[in-house]
């Protein structure tokens, strides 16, 4: 029986959605566990520290046989504590429950943002090299994505800035771990505020990096920034898959009411909640920076001696120029894979070519792994 000839289906979805391709991204270790050999995860930017200690039995869950309260009081209220303990600010105004926005994973909150404030034709703006949902889920909505350079975004123009509806920044960047002054992000949230343009300021990695230069307390100065925050990354969780969005009180609102119902589940809701109060009560956040501190000197060094360019990092990655090698980074991909080795090839961000990889900060003894993977696949070379 010969099949049956279907009409083209794409005619019948949005124009934005024809042909769109996912983005790249790291952690793709399921496409090596069919493998003999154990792979060990460099292209995942996760805290190399050991999880706090949280024992939560599925049966403890609380909730996990009801829907969840789509409020979610306490998981906000928990995340607005955890921004404050984080900042370290002794300021009169806090951040509160009416602040947090939660989502299941930092990616929901980009699509969110994108759906409630981006119009078919609207002009974004988005630094390059950068992370790329943030063009892709405007993109989906029918966006003009403008690129700027990352290292020149402040010095953007004031027509610039009005002419567009949205400018992205993420803070610590991915890929290149820059780490912009939280002084400098607000006077650029200062100067969107008054042009009306919406600044969203990724910080996914902040607690790995500096959590003072944090302009999560900007909510407070101005209705148009909304900033991000993951649990993926400082708690090396992403399967957890769950983040918040800080926000002015009234956009915090329509951003609630626009989301998903019920978007996080009571397990992911449960544990996210012990994670950030055994964060508060102890000092992982502080062991954390310091082991990232000093095992990213170990690896800028151990790449700069083997005739690398490792670009200067600011938190748990580092984007490394791999010329000296010969190879370009598909290349090297598939040979460190070959060793077990797992690192992101940065080609597919956009304003990088096949120079570029990009490292996890890893344990000392993982990284030395990473550098014998480096010696034998160059001593082959």
């Amino acid at each position: 029986m010969m099949p049956t000839v279907r009409q083209d289906i794409t005619r019948f979805v949005r124009q934005e959605v024809r042909g769109c391709a996912p983005c790249a991204h790291g952690g793709r270790i399921a496409e090596y566990t069919d493998s003999d050999q154990s792979v060990i995860d460099f292209s995942a930017n996760l805290n190399p520290m050991v999880l706090p200690d949280i024992p939560v039995a599925i049966n403890e869950i609380e909730g996990i046989f009801h829907y969840p309260d789509n409020n979610y009081p306490k998981l906000r209220a928990v995340s607005a504590d955890f921004v404050e303990a984080c900042s370290r600010t002794c300021g009169t105004t806090r951040i509160t429950a009416e602040n947090i926005v939660p989502v299941n994973g930092s990616s929901e909150l980009i699509r969110l943002f994108a759906e409630t404030v981006i119009e078919r034709g609207d002009s974004v703006i988005v630094p390059a090299p950068t992370f790329d949902e943030y063009a892709f889920q405007c993109r989906l909505f029918g966006a003009d994505v403008q690129y700027h350079d990352y290292s020149k975004i402040l010095e953007l123009s004031s027509d610039q800035i009005s002419d567009a509806s949205a400018i992205f920044l993420c803070n610590p960047n991915n890929p290149t771990g820059d780490l912009i002054a939280g002084g400098d992000v607000g006077r650029l949230s200062d100067r969107c505020s008054d042009a009306e343009t919406f600044l969203f300021v990724d910080e996914a990695f902040i607690e790995l990096s500096d959590p003072t230069q944090s302009v999560a307390h900007a909510v407070f100065d101005s209705d148009f920034i909304v900033v991000l925050r993951s649990l993926t990354k400082v708690f090396a969780v992403p399967g957890l898959r769950l983040g918040f969005g800080i926000a002015p009180g009234a956009v915090a609102e329509l951003l609630n009411h626009a989301r998903l119902v019920w978007n996080v589940g009571a397990p992911a809701e449960a544990i996210g909640r012990e994670l950030m109060g055994a964060c508060m009560r102890g000092d992982y956040l502080d062991r954390s920076i310091a082991l990232i501190r000093k095992e990213r000197g170990y690896l800028m060094e151990a790449f700069t001696s083997r005739g690398f360019s490792p670009h200067e990092s600011a938190v748990n990655f580092i984007l490394v120029d791999i010329s000296s090698t010969g190879m370009d980074s598909p290349e090297m991909v598939e040979q460190m894979a070959g060793n077990g080795i797992l690192v992101r090839d940065c080609a597919t961000f956009r304003g990088l070519d096949g120079r570029y990889i990009r490292v996890a900060v890893r344990t000392r003894e993982e990284n030395r792994m990473l550098m014998r993977a480096i010696d034998a696949m160059t001593a082959v070379g």
